[in-house]
């Protein structure tokens, strides 16, 4: 089996912006399967995550990719009515790749780096627990955890009126040697951010 690519997407070529293959529901699942077959690991999150492993949704390119897994019973009532507390929507799993933060790469040093195991391979993957709040100017924000209790990447969530299948969705596009990753949930709302390429 090839190496397991997990889910989002990035970037090698000088094209500028390409849109990324997004799997189907079956070809995802396996993936899901892979990263939820340790479940302290699964849930081993800096704040509490319980995740769907049934609704995945995977993106990729090459060796490189990234999925999102939605928050069990994940409503947009909660997500409304969120505060300052945090509000765990999910988990966000890369491959190959780390977030940017004012144009930089989060070092590895900040990230969740989990070993997941398929058919006798082993892929280190940053696992990122997702989590939305109100910040103190009452709008609504998007937090990307790595392996401490702060965020590591913090993001405006914005209004977004869609239709979409599953409780989370992910577009990925190309950019030059980076990616930007737009993370949709529940047809509700929506976030956009920049991944590059990890060196472990």
């Amino acid at each position: 089996m090839k190496r397991i690519i997990l889910t989002l997407t990035l970037l090698t070529t000088i094209q500028l912006v390409s849109a990324q293959e997004k799997l189907s529901l079956t070809e995802a699942l396996p993936y899901a399967k892979a990263v939820s077959a340790d479940a302290k690991q699964l849930g081993g999150t800096p704040i509490a995550t319980d995740v769907d492993a049934q609704q995945p949704v995977v993106v990729k390119d090459g060796e490189y990719g990234g999925m999102v897994l939605p928050q069990k019973n994940l409503k947009a009532e909660a997500i409304a009515q969120a505060g300052e507390t945090p509000v765990p929507v999910g988990q966000l799993w890369l491959q190959k790749l780390t977030p940017m933060r004012n144009g930089e790469a989060v070092a590895k040093d900040s990230l969740r780096l989990v070993t997941v195991q398929a058919e006798g391979e082993e892929v280190t993957a940053p696992q990122c627990a997702l989590a939305v709040r109100r910040n103190a100017g009452g709008a609504l924000e998007l937090l990307i955890y790595g392996k401490s209790k702060e965020p590591v990447l913090t993001v405006a969530l914005k209004p977004l009126d869609a239709v979409q299948s599953l409780p989370l969705d992910l577009v990925a596009e190309r950019d030059g040697d980076a990616g930007n990753l737009t993370l949709k949930i529940l047809g509700k709302y929506q976030a956009k951010f920049s991944v590059t390429e990890l060196e472990l």
